[in-house]
């Protein structure tokens, strides 16, 4: 008599909101779970400023994680409030969240997020972020203080510098998804098109290039975007716009070698991302007080 087969896993899929406080590592852990860079990183705060989904293809399930902007206590400006909304739309939608968090205790930024997931009433997982920089013996007061906070289904210390832990924090987030067919096709990676990615590696690239020097007054949109046939390198046409001429000095430096410098940085990434070969062509424009001009704020690309 054959043994009976055991029935197979039942497929999850859904929707998880990544959050948590800014430069915590939220962008570096979607990358890392999905395996390629869709979201880009920066050591400036909230360089995240728009929902982003990167697809987890597991064997058996499907996670739509949302990058999300880093949490704001008090917006300054209609930026911060678009930001903001980014967030909270994350949260309403998600079927599960993910909050990231550094290996120390929970501060007000982690428990006003965790009142806002059980608020939402939605399964969380904890991702204790950078447990590269600390020794193994501090965790483990800070992994028994979240868990007496909130009832995460998993916490999951991580570091993704490493490839440490993401294994286990991916079953982690399968668990918390609802029993569902596949919502995306099996080999899309975001919702993003490539055009968005594409603004998003030039702005990282400026933010990299000038460190401290050029304020969070920076933002990138696609003026042209020309995919060629054959050997042809596909064009592309960025626009950097900044707040004050000062700053556009500044941008292009002498002889326009300062922008030079941040095309060569932002090319190979792009051609990486297209597969294909790219001739990339910067331009610096000043649209003063930018960051106040809801419109401007939603046709970034």
């Amino acid at each position: 008599m054959k043994a009976m087969s055991e029935n197979p896993a039942p497929h999850r899929s859904g929707l998880a909101a990544i959050v948590g406080r800014a430069n915590v590592g939220k962008s570096t852990l979607l990358n890392a779970l999905v395996g390629r860079k869709l979201s880009i990183v920066s050591a400036k705060p909230h360089t995240t400023r728009r929902q982003l989904l990167g697809v987890l293809q597991g064997g058996d399930f499907q996670a739509g994680l949302l990058d999300t902007p880093g949490f704001l206590r008090k917006g300054r400006d209609a930026l911060d409030a678009a930001m903001a909304r980014e967030l909270a739309s994350a949260l309403a939608d998600a079927d599960a969240a993910l909050l990231a968090a550094e290996p120390r205790l929970p501060g007000d930024v982690e428990r006003t997020l965790m009142r806002q997931i059980a608020h939402a009433g939605t399964p969380a997982a904890l991702a204790i972020t950078k447990t590269d920089s600390v020794p193994k013996t501090r965790l483990l007061p800070v992994i028994a203080r979240y868990a007496e906070e909130h009832p995460f289904t998993e916490i999951v210390p991580v570091s993704a510098a490493e490839n440490d832990g993401l294994d286990r924090l991916a079953n982690a987030l399968r668990a918390c998804l609802p029993e569902r067919e596949p919502l995306f096709p099996p080999d899309m990676l975001t919702n993003r098109p490539a055009r968005f990615l594409v603004a998003e590696l030039v702005r990282e690239k400026v933010f990299e290039r000038y460190a401290d020097e050029v304020p969070y007054d920076a933002a990138v949109e696609i003026d042209a975007f020309e995919e060629r046939e054959g050997a042809a390198p596909d064009y592309v046409r960025a626009v950097i716009y900044v707040d004050k001429p000062s700053q556009k000095r500044l941008l292009i430096g002498k002889g326009g070698g300062a922008l030079k410098e941040v095309g060569t940085l932002a090319r190979p990434e792009i051609e990486s991302l297209t597969g294909r070969p790219v001739y990339l062509e910067l331009w610096v424009k000043v649209n003063s007080k930018w960051r106040r001009k809801p419109g401007f704020i939603h046709r970034e690309t």
